[in-house]
């Protein structure tokens, strides 16, 4: 007896077993490692640099910056294994960004952190922007290291390398 207004179904449709509900499913999520740059090297370049802490001043278009290092803008998202754009920048001179142009395809840059890790990431792309092109600090996506620096006549542009993450490692 089913205990619904005493009908049994036909015997041609009863089950000889229950009916399990599934249990629900938990995603097991590991929490993405986020980061503070510190030292980037590019090997094929002879690239080694300190890394500091810039910003971006949106209302008059200017950028910490100096002639000794590098700066990760943190108006940028940090260093992580997850999604999204972190920014990198410095002058287009020796020994700072001026080399960046002879990159080849799948070269190595490698960021150090402040908190022990190593991010390991190829090189995949450059394009050239406006200096009043924001789009690399909202942009979306796979983990992706830009350096930015000066280029064109008179630094008219800002050129953009993209770099797709290919590991990390706490050291």
């Amino acid at each position: 007896h089913t205990g619904h207004i005493g009908l049994e179904p036909p015997r041609s449709v009863r089950t000889p077993f229950a009916i399990r509900r599934p249990k629900p499913v938990t995603p097991h999520l590991m929490p993405a490692t986020v980061v503070i740059p510190t030292r980037i090297i590019v090997p094929s370049l002879a690239i080694d640099l300190a890394v500091g802490v810039g910003s971006f001043n949106s209302a008059d278009g200017s950028w910490t910056i100096d002639a000794t290092k590098a700066y990760y803008a943190d108006t940028s998202l940090p260093i992580n294994n997850s999604n999204g754009n972190t920014l990198i920048y410095g002058h287009a001179r020796s020994p700072i960004f001026g080399k960046l142009p002879n990159l080849q395809s799948q070269a190595e840059a490698v960021i150090y952190t402040d908190t022990g890790y190593v991010f390991h990431y190829n090189y995949a792309s450059v394009k050239n922007v406006l200096p009043t092109d924001t789009s690399v600090f909202t942009a979306n996506g796979p983990p992706t290291l830009v350096l930015q620096t000066c280029t064109g006549d008179w630094d008219a542009y800002r050129a953009l390398y993209s770099f797709v993450l290919t590991s990390e490692e706490k050291v």
